[in-house]
């Protein structure tokens, strides 16, 4: 069992809420793969159309949506500017991006405009679902390429524990980290220290374990940790778990 989406929606005495879906994407075949399996595993309404400037008047006239899919690499359109516009018009919706290629330059762009998700069209139909489930839950999913650039960004090594009023505005910088973390980011972190696998955790939170991948690697950039014991260890030195 994936993230309940019923905590997503209104009770019952307050309606059933269809989540919407708008996806950006000038080949039909990709969209439709993507549409199948937003339809399938969210049992959403997906609306798709091929130009960013498409995108923006549907978002203008029938949203707000409750996901933005937007393909990075439209002909004869700039990506850049489409990320920007699309940021803009969307302020308040979670942006998802997908794209053949993994050009530092968008992907930092992306990193600056809080884009929620950097997907590569190669992702497998599973991947993309749990990294969008982990986006509607309110995460952030990030390759590795993105995530490296990422960390490129963050404070860098673990500093030790403040022996000066000096080292203080640092620590507090790192201590800071943790509150991004989701409380379901949290439980895997827990989970992580104990040494369980991810299929061990995936068993334990009732999730798949693309999901807890997923979870995992938003744990890795938010602590800025490289990999899963470093995490382990970061967390605990600074009281995290």
């Amino acid at each position: 069992m994936c993230i309940d989406l019923n905590s997503l929606r209104p009770g019952k005495g307050e309606g059933l809420h269809i989540m919407r879906v708008l996806i950006c994407d000038d080949h039909p075949i990709v969209a439709s793969a993507i549409g199948m399996t937003l339809e399938c595993a969210f049992d959403a309404q997906v609306q798709v159309v091929n130009t960013c400037a498409a995108a923006l008047e549907e978002a203008r006239v029938a949203g707000p949506f409750d996901l933005l899919m937007l393909d990075l690499h439209i002909p004869g359109e700039d990506p850049a500017g489409n990320l920007r516009a699309a940021r803009a018009a969307c302020p308040d919706t979670p942006i998802v991006v997908f794209s053949g290629s993994e050009d530092p330059a968008y992907l930092r762009l992306a990193l600056e405009l809080d884009i929620n998700g950097f997907l590569p069209k190669s992702s497998r139909p599973e991947v993309l679902e749990a990294a969008l489930r982990l986006v509607m839950a309110g995460g952030r999913y990030l390759p590795d390429a993105v995530r490296a650039l990422a960390l490129a960004d963050t404070l860098g090594p673990v500093p030790p524990a403040p022996e000066s009023a000096e080292t203080a505005p640092a620590l507090q910088a790192v201590l800071s980290l943790g509150s991004e973390l989701t409380e379901r980011q949290h439980e895997v972190l827990q989970l992580l220290a104990t040494g369980a696998a991810n299929k061990q955790i995936a068993r334990a939170l009732g999730i798949s374990p693309y999901t807890v991948k997923a979870h995992v690697a938003q744990v890795l950039l938010v602590l800025g940790a490289t990999n899963r014991t470093q995490a382990v260890d970061f967390a605990r030195r600074q009281g995290l778990i």
